[in-house]
């Protein structure tokens, strides 16, 4: 029951937070570049020992051409935030990246994702068709987006990527936990 209430709970504030935003970008609301301070947590780039919010994050629910997950992440030095997410990842990364439009916000500030640039890892996966070998590893891209000291609480990252035939987007509602809550 506890965890069904954080889950609704989690869900509202994605649903109040996308109903109290304003545009991706204004004239008084510059895109964040590495380096830049939300209060005391840097973005930066240097995904290096950086967990990916997507190993905290539940599976994702779809609806209306956007995919909604929720994550519970522990308190972390370091989180990469630049990953796709399931449901838009595969179809992605099929894709030239360099012909999509891309936009990233984390708590409704616009990221400069061009400042921040790409990666590849290798993601262990199965194979799409019948094969005596079912596991196989994908090279993955994402944004070299990563949070240094991430604030307990709850955020949000709202992603869209635009191709000429089909729009991708993805809400994610993350809850960091407080130290104490972690242990720590």
């Amino acid at each position: 029951m506890k965890k069904f209430l954080l889950f609704a709970f989690s869900l509202l504030a994605a649903v109040v937070i996308l109903a109290c935003q304003p545009a991706w970008q204004s004239a008084d609301d510059p895109l964040l570049k590495p380096g830049d301070k939300m209060d005391s947590m840097v973005i930066t780039t240097g995904t290096m020992g950086a967990p990916p919010l997507r190993a905290f994050c539940s599976a994702a629910r779809e609806s209306d051409s956007m995919i909604a997950v929720d994550c519970h992440v522990p308190s972390l030095s370091k989180l990469a935030i630049g990953q796709p997410f399931e449901g838009t990842d595969q179809a992605l990364q099929a894709l030239d990246w360099s012909a999509l439009t891309w936009q990233l916000s984390l708590d409704g500030h616009p990221l400069d994702l061009a400042a921040f640039g790409l990666y590849t890892y290798v993601l262990p996966d199965l194979a799409p068709s019948p094969s005596p070998i079912r596991e196989i590893f994908r090279q993955v891209k994402a944004w070299d987006v990563v949070l240094i000291n991430p604030p307990a609480g709850i955020h949000t990252l709202h992603g869209t990527a635009n191709s000429k035939a089909d729009t991708y987007r993805w809400v994610v509602s993350f809850i960091i936990e407080s130290p104490e809550k972690a242990g720590l």
